[in-house]
């Protein structure tokens, strides 16, 4: 026994230290591929523009003045009076958006090609967290302009963590109206949310290049694997967009008019959009709960196949996210969103999308290795219809929340049964069945 657990526990230290040795954060381990390949590229890519994000805002930093009464006038005097200011503005806010892109293409590439194989299921969470710090720095930055835009989406946002408070083990802790006075410095937006926003879109990028550039330094690795000659089409893109649709300025925020809708900047709309469909509480819980299902997602792709069409459900789960990703963002810019018609229905796509997936898998498997059709029929019930039931049925209490105690208790009993079911095939019946068919092959 004790063998046993000195073999498990080792074996289990081993795959850990093989998946830190395998972290990839601007794709440094695929310098070869990046030759031949372009999508390889998109990890020095994310660092290109993260540096010229980052040189522009020291730029930046010596005419902006963080004061909520001369914000909105520097941003002006950077704009129209400052030789070369709205250029300079213009990359830097192209750039962020820049960041933000080619790490959303990076984070799809690395599941589309299964870049998280093998012992490489970090990937996705380092991927992940880039995006979220160029979506939460671009966030910080926002309101830095203080225009009317800028402010009103703060303040939507930083009412999501006092939903925390309807929970019922968070709610006495008070830990939802704490973060969010310490968001605001306060309770309400003010001079001390500025400096709040000003110091956290500083240190984000501050922070960040110190763990990058320790991490570099002591691996040994290259930051930027792609000839600096091919830096120049990018670079140039971001200024052409700098020249051809000048930043924004917007209207000087004013605290008594609310602009309907309010709207937050283009990487936000999506989930927006997703807030106004369901409770704020439950809407604040999925907010956390998506992206740690994006990181737990490489653990469940067990196997050694990386072709994208050969793992449907992944596939579908890639498709779904794009879809709903810009569905969403249209209808927010349009203003439509009808909480009674609008959810059913792309709660219906989205199972319907991972229905297919999870279809289109049990063909290929039984396509690969044909069993007796009893064989065939309990897996379909077991590995098909009772999780795409479950799915089903659980979708509408998870996306909006369970009401009541019965409720709760109701939606798990009728999930049970046909967990049960599955549970029962798979450890129980099928491995009896398959032994009694085998001598009569």
């Amino acid at each position: 026994m004790i063998e046993l657990v000195k073999k498990s526990t080792k074996t289990l230290i081993d795959k850990i230290l093989a998946m830190i040795n395998g972290i990839d954060i601007f794709d440094e381990h695929y310098a070869d591929k990046a030759q031949t390949n372009p999508w390889y590229t998109l990890g020095s890519l994310v660092w290109l523009f993260w540096v010229i994000t980052m040189v522009t805002g020291c730029l930046l930093m010596a005419i902006y003045i963080p004061s909520i009464s001369e914000a909105y006038d520097s941003i002006v005097k950077i704009q129209d009076v400052i030789p070369f200011g709205a250029l300079m503005r213009g990359v830097h806010k192209y750039g962020a958006d820049a960041v933000i892109i080619a790490a959303t293409i990076r984070l799809y590439r690395i599941f589309i090609c299964a870049d998280y194989k093998p012992n490489r299921e970090l990937n996705v969470a380092i991927g992940l967290v880039t995006l979220l710090f160029g979506m939460y720095s671009g966030l910080t930055g926002y309101l830095l302009i203080w225009n009317q835009r800028a402010f009103w989406a703060t303040k939507v946002f930083a009412t999501f963590p006092t939903y925390l408070e309807q929970f019922y083990i968070l709610g006495p802790t008070h830990i939802g109206v704490n973060t969010s006075q310490i968001l605001l410095g306060g309770s309400s937006i003010g001079q001390a949310t500025m400096t709040r926003f000003y110091g956290f879109h500083i240190a984000f990028s501050l922070l960040a290049l110190i763990a990058v550039e320790l991490y570099f330094y002591r691996n040994g690795l290259k930051r930027f694997n792609m000839p600096w000659k091919m830096a120049i089409l990018p670079t140039a893109m971001v200024v052409f967009a700098a020249i051809a649709l000048p930043a924004q300025i917007g209207h000087r925020a004013d605290p008594s008019v609310t602009p309907l809708p309010i709207l937050s900047d283009w990487y936000f709309l999506a989930l927006y959009q997703f807030l106004k469909y369901i409770e704020p509480v439950w809407a604040t819980a999925l907010t956390v709960l998506i992206p740690l299902t994006v990181v737990i997602l490489p653990f469940l792709d067990l196997g050694p196949e990386t072709k994208i069409f050969r793992r449907p459900i992944f596939f579908m789960v890639v498709i779904m996210g794009f879809i709903e990703f810009v569905a969403f963002s249209t209808l927010i810019i349009m203003n439509i969103a009808n909480i009674h018609t609008d959810p059913p229905i792309w709660r219906g796509g989205t199972w319907f999308l991972i229905a297919i997936g999870v279809i289109w898998q049990y063909i290929l498997q039984k396509t690969e290795k044909p069993e007796k059709m009893p064989v065939m029929v309990g897996d379909f019930i077991a590995y098909v219809i009772c999780p795409l039931f479950v799915m089903f049925w659980a979708f509408p209490s998870l996306l909006n929340g369970f009401l009541t105690v019965k409720d709760q208790l109701i939606g798990t009993g009728i999930c049970m049964v046909p967990t049960v079911i599955a549970y029962t095939w798979h450890l129980l019946i099928r491995k009896k069945m398959i032994v009694e068919v085998t001598p009569a092959q």
